[in-house]
């Protein structure tokens, strides 16, 4: 259909183009010049002031001849997307928009997945425990309680974070980019461990040469942001899947990258205030934590070692995003 419009087009804006010219030069020198008037292939049998019409006849020769070939370009170049389909700068456009959408909504996925998910099911754990206990420890559903209620607040502000990422990436598809208030950092790190002991699963965080608190300066804010959401995505897995299972945190800094490393016993115990229950599925929290780390050039291994569940993380302390 292209090739067939294209000729049927073209062939005839190809003679005029050859044809009218030459003729339009020859009717515009006709009023004077004798021997064109004369000639017999040029004879103009008409009263003198009408050969001052022949210019103009020239005239409106080329303006049709220049207005029909833009039109049959502009025609041609309406069809060519529908006839020959997207060009290649076309396609590679959207396949980068449709990159940079699954990009987006795979974050937003991470944060939500990390943030909240992490929230809930501490919360379901610690209301569990309040409950197998609630006559006969009164203490520890106070307990329980309260670090459900410190534990949604939290969580709401992390989800208003969410929301305004969302936002953001509305804003700047159209609009003023808005700013979205920042994850929570590793500063905030001894409140998620409280949270997270606070359900009844011992969380020990070791200290010693190359821990990450011992650096002369603050961590660079994305590795620091990044870093608390495979915390917290860690101990999630803890919680769902382990049970009461005591819990090791190591952070520790080498050669510019910083080490996060979790640990848990592959056979949790049974705790009295909470029947150890494994919970199926999952999946998702790994392959995330993963993502952020290969995000920074970093890496994350997940296996047993030693009777242990380990979780061993690198982030180089320059990797960008």
């Amino acid at each position: 259909m292209w090739f067939t419009l294209h000729l049927g087009l073209g062939a005839p804006l190809s003679g005029a183009t050859l044809a009218i010219p030459p003729a339009a030069a020859v009717l515009t020198a006709m009023p004077f010049s004798h021997r064109l008037r004369e000639s017999r292939q040029w004879h103009w049998n008409t009263p003198d002031t009408a050969l001052w019409t022949a210019p103009v006849t020239a005239a409106a020769l080329l303006i049709a001849l220049v207005a029909a070939v833009w039109a049959a370009g502009a025609l041609l170049a309406r069809c060519a997307p529908a006839l020959l389909g997207p060009a290649p700068a076309d396609r590679l456009a959207a396949a980068e928009a449709r990159a940079a959408a699954l990009a987006a909504r795979n974050r937003i996925a991470r944060e939500l997945h990390d943030s909240v998910g992490h929230a809930l099911s501490a919360m379901a754990l610690q209301a569990g425990a309040a409950r197998t206990v609630l006559d006969s420890d009164p203490e520890f559903v106070h307990r329980a309680l309260t670090a459900i209620e410190e534990t949604a607040r939290h969580t709401t502000g992390e989800l208003d974070a969410v929301l305004g990422m969302l936002r953001e990436e509305h804003d700047e598809d159209g609009g003023t980019p808005s700013r979205a208030p920042a994850g929570p950092t590793l500063a905030e790190l001894d409140g998620l461990l409280e949270r997270t002991r606070a359900s009844g699963t011992p969380v020990t965080l070791t200290t010693g040469p190359g821990s990450w608190r011992e650096t002369p300066g603050p961590l660079p804010e994305t590795v620091s942001r990044e870093a608390y959401r495979i915390v917290q995505e860690g101990l999630a897995n803890a919680l769902r899947h382990s049970g009461r299972a005591p819990v090791t945190l190591s952070l520790t800094l080498h050669d510019g990258e910083l080490l996060i490393t979790m640990d848990n016993p592959v056979h949790p115990p049974h705790g009295p205030h909470r029947p150890y229950r494994r919970r199926g599925g999952g999946g998702t929290g790994l392959r995330g934590t993963a993502e952020r780390a290969a995000a920074l050039g970093g890496s994350a291994r997940y296996g047993a070692h030693g009777g242990n569940r380990r979780l061993a993380v690198r982030l180089p302390l320059e990797g960008e995003r």
